[in-house]
């Protein structure tokens, strides 16, 4: 009401009909809405009707400085809401916060949070938007008259932002999401003679878990199939120990025992597989508790092997993904995940735990999978290239280059290191565009491609939506290599199946045509 009575004050002395027009209509339209607000029991206007009204206010203050209204007494009513808003928007980058996360640090609700009703803290936005307003009127007299408003606008602002403090807010501490420490656990030492005869697979109706255990079943091994249970985990927590000494979910402890009954090894399939996912209790929860739940459940019903799938994401941009505990997450996604590894290899220290082991898959891919589709339309897109020739070795892989990694370590009499990676499949960046695309990708300056990434990673730290789009990115143009301790080459039949999966229903150019 106060910006659309200063928009039609400004076009009566303006001589704008138009502008009068605009802001009794945005004005008048805002007062109807006025009494829901004020009158119990309350109601506010949605994100839609906000923003619609938003915008209109936005194309009226645009429309009058670009038919010549004065820049300074057009903004002047909105300069408390772009003050709040643009300082909040520049602390919270500076802090590497995500800033399209929910927050409570706008000055108007960090007001509301010293004692203030909705009701004060609207009046008082209102009148030193109406100061302002009048200031900026004041300013169309110029020369000193000018700068006096400039002035007295930036003080008001000014107060406006630091009355929050002055009444005792307090920002939060910055968030920094680091991953507890832990020592390197030893190695899991052989098993002569081992021959699990039961499975029990949890997460079975996931993608990796129903892949696992149809492998199972096809060689008539007896195996357990079980949903994974649905937890939550505040994104604050980051100490490995505190997780593993958990005790409020004993109850999914308990059902999770009863469910798997007696087996000899156990697979944790489950978790969140969302790399764009922002921070949240769901996503810890099941990435960084679960497995800790798990563990203890498979321990209580005597299993003596754990498998936890984990993520080659927890050492995301290294220049060569290995066993070691050495993590770089960075996003909530692969944080997550490189908790949830730590705290599972200490949540079971007695001498009587089973085997604890962490497998780390890598970018795998399969039939139906959301990630192996939207592969295919880049690599059929102009979008489909590499860094140079393209030969740089890929992380992507096969799910049944995985399930059959899982089950290989699940049933080794061999030593195993607590942290396992997915071999390598023998693609290059090259190779996997050609395969999903049936096309040669074109192929791209080094530098270009390395610049480009170091600018959406820069702006990922802000924004986690982007960093995973940015590591995509990075992995198409550049690859990554692996050293696993497991096998240093893969079967050829393994990556027969990966291009099949890639090239399912694309035709590939040759030299003397086109072969399915």
């Amino acid at each position: 009401m106060v910006v659309g009575g200063a928009f039609a004050t400004i076009g009566v002395m303006l001589d704008f009909s138009w502008l009068i027009a605009v802001g009794l209509l945005i004005a008048v339209v805002f007062a109807v809405f006025l009494p829901w607000n004020l009158l119990p029991p309350g109601m506010f206007l949605g994100d839609v009707g906000s923003y619609l009204l938003g915008s209109f206010v936005a194309a009226a203050t645009i429309a009058a400085v670009f038919v010549g209204a004065p820049l300074l007494t057009v903004f002047a009513p909105l300069s408390i809401y772009l003050v709040d808003t643009i300082s909040v928007l520049v602390r919270r980058a500076s802090r590497r916060e995500a800033v399209l996360s929910a927050h409570r640090t706008h000055a108007y609700q960090r007001l509301t949070d010293t004692g203030l009703s909705h009701v004060q803290v609207s009046i008082l936005v209102a009148l030193l938007s109406g100061i302002n307003a009048g200031l900026g009127i004041v300013a169309m007299r110029g020369g000193v008259w000018f700068w006096g408003a400039l002035v007295g606008i930036c003080l008001v602002c000014a107060l406006y932002l630091l009355l929050p403090r002055l009444r005792g807010s307090k920002l939060p501490l910055r968030s920094t999401h680091p991953v507890g420490q832990i020592e390197q656990p030893l190695a899991v030492a052989p098993r002569q003679s081992f021959r699990p005869q039961r499975y029990a697979v949890i997460g079975a109706t996931g993608f990796v878990g129903a892949a696992v255990v149809a492998y199972l079943r096809a060689q008539n091994i007896d195996v357990v199939g079980v949903r994974g249970p649905r937890v939550k985990l505040s994104p604050q927590c980051h100490d490995p120990f505190e997780i593993a000494s958990a005790i409020g979910d004993q109850h999914v402890v308990a059902d999770l025992t009863r469910m798997i009954g007696r087996v000899d090894v156990v697979i944790n399939a489950a978790g969140l597989a969302t790399p764009d996912a922002t921070a949240s209790e769901e996503l810890y929860g099941a990435n960084a508790l679960l497995p800790v739940l798990v563990a203890k459940a498979a321990a209580a019903a005597g299993a003596r092997r754990v498998i936890h799938l984990s993520s080659a994401a927890t050492q995301g941009r290294r220049a060569v993904l290995d066993e070691s505990l050495e993590v770089s997450p960075f996003s909530p996604y692969s944080r997550s995940k490189a908790l949830g590894e730590r705290a599972f290899l200490v949540s079971c220290l007695a001498d009587s735990a089973p085997d604890l082991i962490v497998v780390r898959a890598t970018s795998v891919q399969g039939p139906g999978r959301r990630t192996t589709e939207t592969l295919r339309r880049v690599a059929q897109s102009p979008l489909a290239s590499v860094a140079g020739t393209g030969s740089q070795p890929t992380v992507v892989s096969s799910i049944d280059g995985l399930v059959a990694f899982v089950t290989g370590v699940a049933r080794s009499e061999q030593e195993l290191g607590p942290i396992m990676l997915q071999p390598w499949e023998g693609f290059s960046a090259s190779d996997v565009l050609r395969s999903a695309g049936g096309r040669v990708p074109r192929s791209l300056p080094p530098v270009l491609c390395r610049a480009l990434i170091t600018i959406a990673r820069t702006i990922g730290v802000v924004v986690p939506e982007i960093a995973g789009a940015a590591r995509r990115l990075e992995l198409m143009w550049l690859g990554q290599r692996q050293v696993s301790s497991f096998s240093s080459s893969f079967p050829a039949v393994q990556r027969e199946r990966l291009e099949r999966i890639l090239s399912d229903g694309v035709h590939h150019e040759t030299g003397s045509g086109a072969a399915t």
